[in-house]
């Protein structure tokens, strides 16, 4: 009876272990930048553990980056979003002493937004993401509405520089991309990522053809201000059946410098 007992408890502790096992083979870690491909989307987030993650995903740029730790499966969610005062920053001994009048229009201390998953209400968009792959870095373009509403893009690190051009496809026949660098052919359903040829803070002149040869056709054309600092995406999008592109650029720029409070960037009097 005693072992009996012994080899169930056995048997569902290792139950406990496979199970416990699998679930952290289905986690993933992702870095991850989004953008809407209809309107800003402000109101959604995903789960990071027990903790909602509010986003705001932009159209005409790249999101700022954020880390997604959780099941493969990533969900985008509606939240509320909930204001709170944080703590009011140290005050020294002389600004204790000397009582000032509030100033219209400035706050003491910062605020702390909370975010809650809004029960009941379906994923807005989701995707499954690949597991044992290691840390992910991945561009999400959101289409809510349209399938699963996610398309993701591989973004790992050195694959798409800036100075460089990312030409994404979206239509059933290949296309070529012409800029000072010479031709490129982007594949139907493909990308392909380059650099235009073109010296810093100059215009150079970008087109878009299909066909081949001599029946090479025009589809558009465009001068660009060429940025060594940034990255675009470029997004080939089809026009009915018009055979007609929409050509649209998405633009990720570096981030500003961090202030660092209590730092003057000023230069110091007499220039010393």
């Amino acid at each position: 009876m005693r072992s009996n007992a012994s080899a169930l408890g056995a048997c569902g502790l290792l139950l406990l272990v496979a199970t416990a096992a699998a679930q952290t083979e289905d986690l993933v870690e992702a870095r991850l930048r989004l953008i809407s491909t209809t309107t800003p989307l402000v109101g959604l987030g995903f789960m990071n553990g027990k903790k909602a993650e509010g986003l705001v995903i932009p159209t005409d740029m790249f999101s700022a980056e954020v880390t997604y730790r959780g099941p493969a499966r990533l969900q985008l969610i509606a939240l509320t979003t909930s204001v709170s005062p944080g703590e009011a920053p140290p005050k020294d001994d002389d600004e204790k002493s000397a009582p000032k009048s509030p100033t219209r229009g400035v706050k003491g201390r910062d605020q702390v937004l909370a975010f809650k998953p809004i029960e009941g209400r379906p994923p807005v968009a989701w995707i499954d993401l690949p597991t044992k792959q290691g840390i992910l870095h991945l561009i999400l373009l959101v289409t809510p509405g349209k399938d699963n509403g996610i398309l993701a893009i591989s973004d790992a690190p050195g694959s798409f520089p800036p100075g460089s051009n990312r030409y994404l496809n979206f239509c059933a026949f290949p296309l070529i991309v012409k800029t000072p660098a010479g031709p490129q052919v982007v594949p139907p359903g493909g990308s392909k990522v380059f650099r235009p040829g073109a010296k810093e803070t100059e215009y150079y002149d970008l087109q878009v053809l299909s066909g081949e040869g001599e029946s090479q056709r025009p589809l558009f054309s465009g001068r660009v201000f060429h940025l060594e600092s940034i990255r675009k995406l470029y997004l080939l999008l089809p026009l009915g059946a018009s055979g007609r592109v929409a050509v649209r650029d998405i633009v990720d720029r570096p981030p500003g410098p961090r202030k660092t409070p209590g730092v003057s960037l000023k230069a110091p009097p007499d220039g010393k």
